[in-house]
């Protein structure tokens, strides 16, 4: 048989124990899991944030980089224009150094070559007054001047009216006075024959003064204030000083300073 008051007694004790668990045990355990509930929820928006965080710092740091990458460009970029810009400047400057030294090689052959040209006239007009002198002296029996006198007063008297009337002109405007020239002192003779053919031919009441003068070679000269008529060994030594300079000029253009060609290897 059933024992109803055992089964009731347990049912109430039962009730008693849920009661009991109930008021003492199951608020503090809904709450503590509550608590551990939003501890866990806390944590889990902590993580999330901590995770944005980390992503945003990731994302700075790739901008950053990024950033780091495009100043690194610049500043390259920079440096290779600064490099380009000093090498065109150093290449203008040896350039111009080159040609400064180029112009000064060029002005010393010049000066070289004209020093060696003047040396060369003097020498060979030294050497062909001399011939010159001893062949009018055999052939013709008189000296140099007197030779030289005699061309000059033929080519006086061969001037032409337009020269002659210039020449009269000029006289007049310089007091009617002629100055002739020589290299060294005219006899009295030569003197009175250029005299007389100069008033014959130019002006009656002409004087005329003769002076010595280092600017002719061999030779006479009549000066006046605008024109000057002279015959001169000088002027046959003109073609042959023009040859020797042309000759010159191309011997030293075949040739260049070295610095030239180190200057054409500069990139």
């Amino acid at each position: 048989m059933i024992d109803w008051f055992t089964v009731v007694a347990q049912i109430v004790n039962f009730l008693i124990l849920v009661a009991l668990l109930r008021y003492f045990l199951y608020g503090r355990l809904v709450a503590a899991m509550e608590r551990r509930q939003q501890e866990i929820a806390a944590r889990w928006d902590e993580a999330h944030q901590q995770r944005e965080a980390a992503a945003n710092e990731l994302e700075a740091a790739r901008d950053k980089n990024r950033q780091l990458d495009e100043q690194r460009e610049a500043l390259l970029a920079k440096v290779r224009d600064e490099v380009d810009d000093y090498r065109r400047q150093l290449t203008a400057k040896v350039r111009s150094e080159v040609d400064a030294l180029q112009s000064r090689w060029a002005d010393a052959i010049r000066e070289e070559t004209d020093a060696f040209l003047r040396d060369l006239r003097r020498r060979a007009a030294e050497e062909i007054v001399a011939i010159a002198r001893r062949a009018l002296s055999d052939l013709a029996g008189a000296d140099l001047e007197r030779q030289i006198v005699r061309r000059f007063l033929h080519d006086l008297d061969q001037l032409g009216e337009p020269e002659r009337h210039a020449v009269i002109a000029s006289l007049e405007e310089s007091h009617r006075v002629a100055v002739v020239q020589t290299v060294h002192p005219l006899t009295g003779e030569l003197q009175t024959s250029i005299r007389d053919l100069l008033r014959e031919r130019l002006l009656k009441d002409l004087e005329v003064r003769f002076e010595q003068s280092g600017d002719l070679l061999c030779g006479i000269a009549l000066h006046t204030d605008a024109h000057k008529l002279a015959w001169d060994l000088r002027d046959y030594f003109l073609a042959l000083q023009q040859e020797l300079r042309s000759a010159l000029e191309e011997e030293t253009s075949t040739k260049r300073p070295r610095s030239t060609e180190s200057a054409d290897a500069v990139p």
